[in-house]
């Protein structure tokens, strides 16, 4: 049975693809590897028919998945219900932030600043970061914190990094967009439950205070 607090163990996946998104943004400076990641993918992605299709399949089967596990952790595991609601109140909260953050670097696509053959979205719909990398890690993030089993974690990373990896093969993104999109999707749900654990905490402390 998933215990009622969360475990450094269960979220460790987590933070291991949190630190490598990080460090695609961050290494080498100042971004290169960014621009050099996006044009290389963006090349072998104009190759692949349907290649706009693999984000959005992946992120459907990412949906689907989240929700059978939190309804199955919401019926079977009714001490866990607390996690799995504060972790999809961080999925749309990144969400937000996501969008929030578009406003803040309006970005332009690698679409509209190089020659791609599919198409591009509209002059004001900026590139960072990627709603569909926030989304596609906060669902793993949400399977992470629901039930904590390492394979399953990993397997929605996997398929989570699919959806980031076609959206640059796209030239809808650069690199950078989903690294930090990632980033997004992984830590908030994160910060919301710690958050809400320490609440709860805090709480029972104050109970027991009182009894004693």
């Amino acid at each position: 049975m998933p215990s009622t607090r969360l475990s450094v163990r269960s979220v460790l996946p987590l933070g291991i693809a949190s630190a490598l998104a990080a460090l695609l943004l961050i290494v080498p400076l100042p971004g290169s590897l960014s621009v050099v990641g996006t044009r290389w993918l963006s090349s072998a992605g104009s190759a692949v028919p349907a290649v706009e299709l693999i984000s959005e399949a992946g992120l459907l089967l990412l949906a689907a998945a989240t929700a059978a596990v939190m309804a199955r952790a919401w019926w079977n595991h009714h001490e866990r219900r607390v996690h799995i609601a504060a972790s999809a109140v961080g999925v749309v909260l990144a969400y937000l932030l996501s969008e929030g953050g578009k406003l803040l670097f309006a970005q332009a696509r690698p679409c509209a600043v190089w020659q791609i053959a599919g198409e591009c979205p509209p002059p004001g719909d900026w590139s960072l970061p990627s709603n569909h990398a926030t989304l596609a890690f906060g669902a793993a993030a949400v399977i992470a914190i629901t039930l904590g089993r390492s394979w399953l974690t990993w397997s929605a990373i996997a398929l989570a990094s699919v959806v980031a990896v076609g959206r640059v093969s796209q030239g809808v993104h650069y690199v950078h967009d989903v690294a930090l999109g990632a980033i997004l999707g992984v830590a908030v749900p994160l910060l919301v439950v710690i958050g809400i654990e320490a609440i709860m905490r805090v709480a029972q402390a104050r109970r027991a205070a009182r009894r004693g």
